[in-house]
């Protein structure tokens, strides 16, 4: 499976933030076993680095926490001139996220992965929270048999 994963998943597992980083690190884990595929566009990386800022002092940690998700991501998608453009034309609530949903839906990701997955409701692409998915796969998985 490949899904987008929101930055806040990402910024609860780092900065290991109450109440979703159980969530998310298992998240990761179980995709990372499972060999499931982490998309993210270069916004996490910018949106990271700029919440690290404000919490972490050391450029060298900030570093390393973005290394560490450029390693558990399989691609960086980018965001086309095309999906500014239909999410201008689009009645998206937040312009950021309908970006995201419209680079998802371009590049055919299987889902969009999201604490607040109400955000995403619009988007044609599924949306789960991090434990949603991984319930999702392992019903799925068990089933397959």
């Amino acid at each position: 499976m490949r899904v987008l994963v929101d930055t806040n998943v990402f910024l609860d597992f780092i900065l290991n933030r109450p109440p979703f980083q159980k969530e998310s690190r298992e998240f990761f884990e179980y995709f990372l076993t499972h060999k499931h595929q982490i998309v993210v566009s270069p916004m996490t990386f910018r949106d990271v680095e700029y919440i690290l800022r404000k919490v972490e002092t050391n450029p060298i940690k900030r570093k390393q926490a973005l290394h560490t998700i450029y390693s558990i991501v399989y691609k960086i998608i980018n965001i086309e001139a095309d999906d500014v453009i239909n999410d201008l034309f689009a009645d998206y609530k937040d312009f950021e996220d309908g970006m995201l949903m419209e680079a998802a839906e371009r590049t055919m990701l299987d889902g969009i992965v999201a604490n607040n997955i109400s955000d995403f409701r619009e988007s044609r692409v599924p949306s789960f929270t991090p434990a949603l998915i991984c319930e999702y796969l392992k019903k799925n998985e068990t089933i397959k048999v």
